[in-house]
């Protein structure tokens, strides 16, 4: 069986600067007060991780859109919060970032991480180090004072 090619972003590539891309943590994510591995894990069905860019939306709009009911337009997943890496700091990791947007999500972008599909110790570097960035950045956005995970 043939292995198809990893799909490349629909959209530019943006340069990298101090612009914020916007990720959304599932609650399981986020245990005592702390961003687990799995928040900025690529599935192996993915090229790319998915983020909201800064220049196309807010946190708060980011969020509202990825855990508001689909019947209502959103994509309805759940979320406790928000969190950011910048474009430069993904350049830093070897990884470029596109505008990607979606059907339901202009402001879509994606962390492109093709070029390490085939190397297991660069793709988690680049997740490790992505994670610690928005880690040590804190939160966005939370609907609550703090985030709550699934544990909490």
């Amino acid at each position: 069986m043939a292995v198809s090619a990893p799909v490349a972003p629909a959209g530019p590539k943006v340069q990298p600067s101090e612009e914020r891309c916007f990720r959304q943590v599932h609650p399981k994510f986020w245990r005592k007060g702390r961003l687990t591995e799995m928040a900025f894990r690529l599935k192996d069905t993915e090229s790319g991780l998915s983020v909201s860019l800064e220049s196309k939306t807010t946190p708060g709009k980011a969020f509202e859109l990825y855990t508001k009911a689909k019947e209502q337009g959103g994509l309805g997943l759940p979320a406790c919060g928000t969190w950011a890496v910048t474009t430069s700091e993904c350049a830093t990791e070897t990884c470029d970032v596109y505008e990607d947007p979606t059907a339901v999500d202009d402001a879509h972008g994606s962390i492109d991480m093709r070029h390490a599909l085939t190397n297991k110790a660069l793709k988690k570097a680049i997740q490790t180090n992505l994670r610690v960035y928005a880690e040590e950045r804190k939160f966005v956005h939370s609907p609550t004072p703090e985030p709550v995970g699934a544990e909490d």
